[in-house]
């Protein structure tokens, strides 16, 4: 991890300390465990910033012995992947990836793909070196829409900006279909799995968000949607107002409500939630508050691509609070986890499984 990425976490930690410790204090168990582990891991930090000043002979004489003890341990069979392997057993991290697929069919890697992609009906569309996907329409565009797909896989996510000036997060495992440019009286986009919305204003016409289980309708705002196959579908309101609806059902939210769809009906439920817990991976981190393991381990599956099983079903009730960092290696989530709950997780290549501490 280079001094910058600890320079960010760091800002990430003492915002999080000032704006969290009382009130964790008061809803959670966990919460002492947590500042406790927070601590251990500033210092860890500080550790390693100072290892980076260390003399190179004395680097080398601590990896040295580093390597003979664990040859040692291996009767001296481990070869040096296998020594690597057993040091860091979830090297896994995400990264920006995505592919589009333009209206005539053609796909385009974006993390290959970099400037401009397109200037089919009057739009032209760009790649930046940042990995933001940019739509700009520069003229008048025909009545008939073309419609672009981003697609993210697991242990992706990217960014994209709209002709109107939406500007759109995309977590892994989601899919966008859009316009190049809007035409007619709304702005109608279509998502499978989580995205992030900023809302450019445009009161004559508004903006809708169609799931295969609601619609959200807005006039500019912003908001969070969670609505992956086979799991409840999530509508968070940061900003603004917006109109949830269901073949069943509609409600109207304000900033900090959140509606709730199950997955065997379509009923709307609504609560009162912070919302940057469910709003905070597009900054990110991951905030969880009172939030079940099998929560938890959906949204690290997705992110880091990997599969993960409970050998004990009850696991998946256990409650967590804490934050976990988008830009360190799983490592570093299992090692928070591990600290402030009775589990424990371990790899059989890949898949990896979580167990009761104490089995």
């Amino acid at each position: 991890m280079d001094k910058e990425n600890q320079k960010k976490n760091k800002k990430y930690f003492e915002y999080y300390i000032v704006q969290r410790k009382e009130e964790f204090r008061c809803r959670y168990d966990h919460e002492r465990s947590w500042e406790a582990l927070q601590c251990k891991l500033q210092k860890r930090r500080k550790r390693r910033i100072g290892l980076y000043c260390v003399t190179a002979s004395a680097a080398l004489f601590i990896l040295v012995l580093g390597i003979s003890h664990i040859f040692s341990l291996h009767n001296n069979t481990q070869n040096k992947d296998a020594v690597v392997a057993a040091v860091v057993s979830f090297p896994e991290t995400g990264s920006r990836k995505a592919i589009l697929t333009l209206e005539n069919g053609e796909k385009v890697d974006l993390s290959v793909k970099k400037g401009t992609i397109s200037n089919e009906s009057s739009t032209i569309i760009n790649n930046n070196s940042n990995q933001l996907l940019t739509y700009k329409k520069v003229e008048e565009v025909s009545s008939t829409p073309q419609m672009n797909t981003l697609a993210v896989p697991r242990g992706g996510e990217y960014q994209l900006i709209l002709s109107d000036g939406t500007r759109i997060w995309m977590n892994a495992e989601s899919f966008l279909r859009y316009p190049a440019s809007f035409v007619g009286e709304k702005r109608e986009v279509f998502l499978e799995g989580e995205a992030f919305f900023e809302v450019a204003k445009d009161t004559e016409h508004p903006f809708v968000v169609h799931t295969n289980r609601h619609s959200v309708e807005v006039l500019g705002t912003s908001f969070n949607i969670s609505a992956y196959p086979d799991y409840k579908v999530y509508t968070t309101l940061e900003e603004g107002r917006v109109k949830v609806s269901t073949a069943k059902a509609s409600v109207v939210l304000n900033p900090d409500q959140q509606a709730v769809i199950e997955p065997d009906n379509d009923d709307i439920v609504t609560r009162d939630v912070p919302a940057y817990l469910f709003t905070s991976w597009a900054k990110g981190n991951y905030e969880f508050r009172n939030t079940s393991l099998a929560e938890i381990v959906a949204q690290l599956s997705r992110w880091y691509n990997v599969d993960i099983y409970f050998k004990n079903e009850s696991l998946k009730n256990k409650r967590f609070a804490g934050i976990i960092f988008r830009e360190e290696e799983l490592s570093f989530a299992i090692e928070v986890i591990e600290r402030v709950s009775n589990v424990h997780f371990t790899r059989d290549g890949e898949t990896i499984y979580i167990e009761d501490k104490h089995e």
